[in-house]
């Protein structure tokens, strides 16, 4: 992998900050091809234009990671994760009952959406968290969701671990100060209709959605 190359990272504090102005300000940055650090329901997240070859790369080089491993997306709304991948009835449904929250699907992707991000299937998820999720409808497509860590490595919940560890190496941290250190999400291959990790969403309840 090639070094991350150096920048002037922006800290931006929530105490100190509206959320319209966060999520303006982190759309911005996305728009421009800019990594950002965010908070999610689970853990820091790294985020980058979704469609974006060039940014992804980013998002790659910077968690030291190979372009192989697929990333995940944080979508504002049913209709831009359709623009990702394929959504049949039953797959709707599910996004009705357990989104936003912990549960990320697995479906189809589309052909333009670049190989960097993941070869033939796309996950997706919509953010419970009120500073992912405002970011996400203010951007208005999707956002690489892969956590904010180099790989291998734990995820991060300490806004002052982020700092430590990214300054300089992205553009902009959103500062949530520490983190809750909630169960990671429910993941389902809605192509095999199976569980991939098991979370707080049971198989259980996937199956009542889809009876």
């Amino acid at each position: 992998m090639k070094a991350e190359s150096s920048c002037k990272t922006r800290i931006i504090k929530i105490k100190e900050t509206s959320i319209e102005e966060i999520a303006s300000v982190a759309a911005d940055y996305l728009k421009k091809g800019k990594l950002i650090i965010y908070p999610t329901e689970t853990c820091y997240g790294l985020g980058a234009d979704a469609l974006n070859e060039e940014a992804v790369k980013k998002v790659h080089d910077t968690k030291r990671q190979s372009y192989e491993k697929p990333i995940s997306v944080i979508v504002p709304d049913v209709e831009v994760a359709a623009k990702f991948g394929e959504l049949d009835e039953e797959t709707k449904r599910l996004v009705k009952k357990f989104m936003p929250g912990p549960f990320t699907l697995i479906i189809n992707k589309r052909k333009r959406i670049p190989n960097l991000l993941s070869k033939e299937t796309i996950a997706f998820r919509i953010s419970s968290n009120e500073i992912a999720d405002r970011i996400a409808k203010e951007f208005d497509s999707g956002i690489t969701a892969t956590s904010a860590n180099l790989h291998g490595e734990k995820e991060i919940y300490d806004s002052c671990e982020v700092i430590e560890k990214f300054n300089g190496k992205v553009d902009l941290i959103i500062d949530a100060g520490t983190l809750e250190e909630n169960k990671p999400s429910t993941v389902y291959d809605a192509i095999n209709k199976k569980i991939i990790r098991e979370g707080r969403i049971k198989e259980e309840e996937i199956e009542k959605v889809m009876e």
